[in-house]
Formats: C-alpha cells, sequence, structure tokens
C-alpha cells in the first residue's frame, strides 16, 4: 500500500461512524484468523483507525458551558508551548477588558480557592459530579458570599496569599451561577480568563475542547519547518539539517521529493502552529503522527497530563534552538529521560535506522482537535558520502538521562537527580573573575542552551575570609538575561549550598542594600478621600521582594494584593474615615529590613 493510498484510507475510515468502524475491526480480524494474512500487515490495518493510534476516551459534551457570556474566542490553547511548560487549559479573551461576570461551567461545588502573587493569581476550583474539576483564573473578585468568607480568613491569618479547601456543603454552584469577575491577576499579560478541566482522582488535565464547548475550527494547522536530526549521537551534539518545504493547500512536500541523508540513523523534527476559524492567534497542535512506509514510527496527544509533568516541555522540544532563536521545534521522537505519557504505545520512540540506501516514504501528520489536519509526505534515502561529523570532543565532559550526575569547577560543584536531564549533553562548567564589588565568589556559568528538569543542588566557594561579618548578607544570585534568582543559600565552611532549577551565570552576591517603598499616585500626608485604593511600589536590587507587611497606628493588618512589584489595598472597614499612619515593612531575600511610616487622610 502506497502512503497515499494509507493516507486516503485512513482519512476515508475517519469518516465512518463508530459502530462501522467495529465491524471493519471485526472484518480484519477475520481475515487475520481465517485468511491468514501476514502479522505485520494485520497491525498495519489495525493502525488505520485512528481509535487504535490513541485510546478515545469519550468526554461528556455539552455538560460543561462557556464560563462567560460572550461567545468564546481563544487567546491560547491546550498544549501551547510556554517557557518550561505547556500551556495547561484554554486562555478565553474577554475583549480586552476585566471585570466580566464568569459563571459555573455545570453544577457542582466549590472546592479550593487559590490566591497567589504569580501563577493563577486569584482562582476558584470547582468538582463536579461526573468526577472532572474546573478552575478559572486570574480572576479580580469571587462572588460575595465566597469573597466575603476568603477576605475575613485572610485578616485571620494576616496573609493574601491564600490557599483553602472546602467541603461539598460549604459552596454549592450550579451550573451558569455567577462565581467571579474576570481580571488580569497572578502571571498574567493580559485581561483574559483562563479555564481547566482536570480529573478528580488523578489531577490530571484534559483538553477543554475535547468537551464540546461550541468552539468553531475548521481550519488545518501550518506545518512552517521540518528537521532532521543526526540520531547517532545525542539531540544536544546532534547535527541539524533543515528541509525545505513547499505547500499546497494542507498538503507538503519536500524540495527536493527525495532528501538523502549521510546518517543512517535519525529523528525528525517540526516547527507547526494551529489556527482558529475565528482567530488571528497562532495556536499549539494537539497530535502529531510519523510513518515510514506502513509503520508508525512516533505519535504524541497533548492530552491527559498533569502540572507535576508539564515541564517535560523541554523534553519535547530543540531547546537549544528556543534558546538562541525563540523558535519551538516539537520532536517527533522520545529523548532517553522524557517521561511524559503523551505518546502512542503503537508508535516507536521515533529513531529511524536505514539498513538500505533505497528510498523510503515518509509521512508527518500534523492534527488539530478537530480533526483538521495537516499531511507532509517525502521520500527518505540514506547516502553515505554525505555522512558529516559533529564539532565536539569525544573527551568533552558529559552529563547522561536517569542517573545522578556530579560536575566540579574549580570553585563549585553540582548535584543532579537521576531525572534531571533528557539526554546526553555537554556540560563544560566555566569560571569567571568576580567582575563586581560585590561579588563574593567566581561567577560560574553553565551553558544555558541544556535544559534541566527540576531543582539541582549548586555549591560555590566564596572569596570571604572566615569570620567576615559580610558573609551574613550574602545570597546566590542566578541572571539569564532579564530573569533573576536570588536565594538565601546555606554556609557549609567555605561554601554556600543552595538549589536552582535553570542554567546562567551563578555567583554569590553581597546584598546590604534595603529594598525601597515608593507610594505610586500619592505622597506623604495626602488626602484620599476620592480614591478607592492605594499603591505602593516595592524595589530591590536583586530580585522580588520576600516579605511585605502594612498595618495602621492601631496595629490593624492591612491586606495588600500584589501585582508585579506593585502592592494595592483596597480601602475597607478596617481603614475608616479619617487621618492615618501606614507603617510599611519590607525584606529582602538577604534579610535587609526598610520600614515607612506614610501619613494619609481617608
Amino acid at each position: 500500500m502506497s502512503l497515499k493510498q494509507q493516507l486516503l484510507r485512513r482519512t476515508l475510515v475517519r469518516q465512518i461512524p463508530v459502530q462501522h468502524k467495529f465491524i471493519l475491526v471485526i472484518v480484519t480480524l477475520h481475515l487475520f484468523l481465517i485468511m491468514k494474512i501476514p502479522v505485520h500487515l494485520f497491525i498495519a490495518c489495525l493502525l488505520l483507525y485512528p481509535g487504535f493510534i490513541f485510546s478515545q476516551q469519550q468526554y461528556p459534551k455539552n455538560y460543561f458551558r462557556n464560563p462567560l457570556d460572550i461567545p468564546i474566542q481563544l487567546a491560547a490553547n491546550f498544549g501551547e508551548l510556554r517557557p518550561d511548560h505547556f500551556h495547561m487549559g484554554l486562555d478565553i479573551r474577554t475583549q480586552g477588558r476585566e471585570n466580566l461576570p464568569v459563571y459555573a461551567s455545570a453544577d457542582g461545588y466549590i472546592s479550593r480557592i487559590k490566591i497567589e502573587k504569580w501563577g493563577y493569581g486569584k482562582a476558584i476550583y470547582i468538582t463536579h459530579p461526573n468526577g472532572f474539576v474546573t478552575l478559572y483564573a486570574h480572576l479580580n473578585s469571587f462572588y460575595s458570599p465566597l469573597e466575603d468568607f476568603v477576605k475575613k480568613h485572610a485578616y485571620d491569618e494576616e496573609s493574601w496569599e491564600q490557599d483553602i479547601n472546602f467541603e461539598p456543603g460549604s459552596f454549592p454552584v450550579k451550573k451558569g451561577q455567577f462565581i467571579a469577575l474576570s481580571g488580569n491577576t497572578g502571571g498574567s499579560a493580559g485581561p483574559h480568563l483562563h479555564f481547566e478541566i482536570r480529573d478528580k482522582k488523578t489531577g490530571n488535565n484534559f483538553n477543554p475542547q475535547l468537551f464540546g464547548l461550541g468552539i468553531a475550527d475548521n481550519i488545518a494547522p501550518v506545518i512552517e519547518k521540518l528537521f532532521i536530526y543526526d540520531r547517532r549521537y545525542s539531540t544536544s551534539e546532534s547535527v541539524v539539517k533543515q528541509v525545505a518545504l513547499k505547500a499546497s493547500g494542507n498538503s507538503y512536500t519536500t524540495q527536493p521529493p527525495i532528501v538523502k541523508t549521510g546518517t543512517p540513523m535519525l529523528s525528525f523534527g517540526v516547527t507547526a502552529e494551529d489556527k482558529s476559524s475565528n482567530s488571528t492567534f497562532k495556536f499549539g497542535i494537539y497530535q502529531a503522527e510519523l510513518w515510514m512506509d506502513d509503520s508508525l514510527i512516533n505519535a504524541f496527544q497533548l492530552n491527559d497530563f498533569s502540572y507535576d509533568e508539564t515541564r517535560y516541555v523541554n523534553a519535547c522540544i530543540d531547546y537549544s534552538k528556543y534558546k538562541r532563536q525563540n523558535v519551538y521545534v516539537q520532536y517527533l521522537s522520545i529523548l532517553p529521560g522524557n517521561r511524559l505519557k503523551i505518546f502512542s504505545e503503537a508508535g516507536g520512540p521515533g529513531k529511524i535506522a536505514l539498513h538500505d540506501t533505497l528510498p523510503h516514504r515518509i509521512g508527518i501528520n500534523i492534527k488539530d482537535v478537530n480533526g483538521n489536519a495537516a499531511r507532509l509526505t517525502m521520500m527518505l534515502q540514506f547516502d553515505g558520502s554525505l555522512q558529516q561529523q559533529p564539532g565536539f570532543s569525544a573527551g568533552a565532559p558529559r552529563v547522561f538521562p536517569n542517573q545522578p550526575n556530579t560536575v566540579k569547577s574549580k570553585n563549585a560543584q553540582f548535584s543532579f537527580p537521576e531525572t534531571a536531564f533528557y539526554d546526553t549533553a555537554l556540560l563544560v562548567v566555566q569560571e569567571e573573575p568576580a567582575g563586581t564589588k560585590n561579588a563574593a565568589s567566581a561567577a560560574i556559568v553553565l551553558p544555558q542552551n541544556i535544559p534541566v528538569h527540576g531543582y539541582y543542588t549548586a555549591q560555590i566557594k566564596t572569596s570571604l575570609s572566615k569570620g567576615d561579618p559580610l558573609r551574613n548578607h550574602v545570597i546566590m544570585f542566578l541572571t539569564n538575561g532579564k530573569s533573576k534568582d536570588a536565594v538565601k543559600g546555606t554556609w557549609n565552611g567555605d561554601f554556600m549550598y543552595g538549589n536552582f532549577k535553570k542554567f546562567a551565570v551563578l555567583q554569590l552576591m553581597i546584598d546590604t542594600v534595603p529594598p525601597t517603598i515608593k507610594p505610586v499616585g500619592w505622597k506623604e500626608g495626602s488626602n484620599l478621600k476620592a480614591q478607592q485604593s492605594l499603591k505602593l511600589h516595592c524595589t530591590d536590587q536583586f530580585d522580588e521582594v520576600a516579605f511585605f507587611s502594612a498595618r495602621l497606628e492601631n496595629g490593624q493588618w492591612l491586606l495588600f494584593a500584589k501585582k508585579d512589584d506593585d502592592f494595592i489595598y483596597y480601602f475597607d472597614q478596617y481603614c475608616p474615615p479619617g487621618p492615618h499612619t501606614l507603617t510599611v515593612t519590607v525584606t529582602d531575600k538577604a534579610g535587609n529590613k526598610s520600614e515607612a511610616e506614610l501619613a494619609f487622610t481617608r
């Protein structure tokens, strides 16, 4: 069967009703058992039925309603590629506005609320009787009974950040009941509603578009680029070849049609994006399949995994290319240390071994959640005269997947758990002179093109003498472009220990400068009778402030919400009309403290 015939047959099968597909499977079994067709052809026939590539769980359609009262337009879909994570829900546009009413998608009860400075901001979890949980994030406020309860709880604990679980009878809700106002809180770059559907038992996230939310889409994904990786070596050491593509509608071919390769062991990667009928945004793909001749080589489907696993996005992409060029290339293969369960058991690890010099048919199918597909076909042929050797030293230091690793330099040591690396990688640690007057060690440079999964332990030797009082003000400071992370480490002799989950430039720094406190939109002694809120801007030279507290002259703690470096208090009954003195206390991660007394009248 030719690849063209195979793809045609799979397209026709997709259009057959489920009950008829069952009959076709019975007929195929008959061919195998009675007519004794070869086993490999029997398996190939089964794989032509989409339900055999991935188990087809039946999700309830029309059980969940649109959580807004406006038609759903997406700004991001499930599985979209993000820095260090997959996007785990739908970002629903709110017409560029905040405070749109948000409604319960189905009957259930509010089982949890979470308020945090990053991440979801303000979020509601609703548990439903059918075993699913919906989540609504980046909210501005909750509906009145819940808002009052949470606010009292925050004042009782004197903590703005909250994570509260509720019993089923505490806050029951009905489908379509108003539960919150949309917003832009937490790690949000603009007004929208983040919406998720999870499995109550496993905690795994599902693609909400599988539940029939009425999001029209008849546009196929777009395949933009194709790459071949020399898998005689690890992906971080491989010679990478880009193959030119030619598009004709939803079908793609390579230029030239027969692609010759100098490696007998290879894998593929693609840059692909999905489109939607009612949005100009580009989205992440849902499913990909790699076929050679009549065999499924690799397939993945972005659905049914948890937040604990979402960092494996870095094992599913060419991380080095992303860091260098800000381009996402998704692997059509499974790296040795990738433990994310999104891959079909009907396929394989995705490496292709060419044992001859004959042309082989390659097919790549990229699909969205509605079944719209883009298909790339090509011929692949091994030519040993084209072999290239990677430009690295065989004796260079390496780290390996699925085992603990330890790497040392003159003034530093790094310890990695067995889950830290997805593939074998060259890990050369460089040291540079201190460079600044605040430095308390050499600058340790770790290669930023290597992903690391979870936390590793770093220990760095200080240049400060034993007993130097400045040691009490030392932090471990990681810088990566605009990204920065300060950690108050632990001393062990002349070494400071700390945990990190990124590679960049790591250095011990002396921090004796306290944070700053600045009123925003008002000044000392202002009359704020006409204002509904009070804002303060609090910053530190190395990282965000570690602690913030604001109290009135009578000791009353006030509930300030955080957004970036701004702290905002909305006037309530705890700050009555009249003159007040607000005492603001802020500390940084080194323990430096600032305190300001600010007078105002309400």
